[in-house]
């Protein structure tokens, strides 16, 4: 079952992970399936991405907790685990209370390497940047 039918987001998106790159193309190159069937969570995915101006990669593995509607990408290889020891990007769909659409609510959850390391605020920028993309791309598809 793809995650959009999982996330009670069926017929409200028209685009999955490997259509990123078309929503968002300064921002992520690519998603390539690494291992695994693209829409089952033992799937690993290589994202390559720009972040204030590096070309960076991702290696990660997402969580399904269909109840609560939560995603979790848990990132297992790449850039940022040069500079932090954990890093899980999570992301929340909350319906309206109208009906009319769903709220997106992402948190990053990380353990630094060591203190020197500075806080991901470019990547709650990325999320964001993300977030918006598609939410165009979405208004411009209705």
């Amino acid at each position: 079952m793809k995650l959009r039918e999982r996330m009670g987001l069926e017929g409200k998106l028209d685009f999955e992970e490997p259509d990123l790159p078309n929503v968002s193309s300064d921002a992520i190159q690519s998603v390539q399936l690494h291992e695994g069937e693209w829409h089952s969570e033992d799937a690993v995915k290589l994202w390559n991405y720009t972040l204030e101006g590096k070309a960076l990669t991702a290696k990660e593995r997402v969580e399904v907790d269909d109840a609560n509607k939560v995603l979790t990408f848990n990132i297992i290889g790449g850039d940022l685990l040069e500079e932090f020891k954990t890093f899980k990007a999570i992301v929340k769909t909350i319906a309206k209370s109208d009906g009319r659409g769903s709220l997106v609510k992402w948190t990053l959850e990380y353990e630094k390497l060591h203190e020197g390391v500075a806080n991901p605020n470019a990547y709650i920028d990325l999320e964001v940047k993300l977030t918006k993309d598609a939410d165009a791309h979405l208004i411009s598809n209705a």
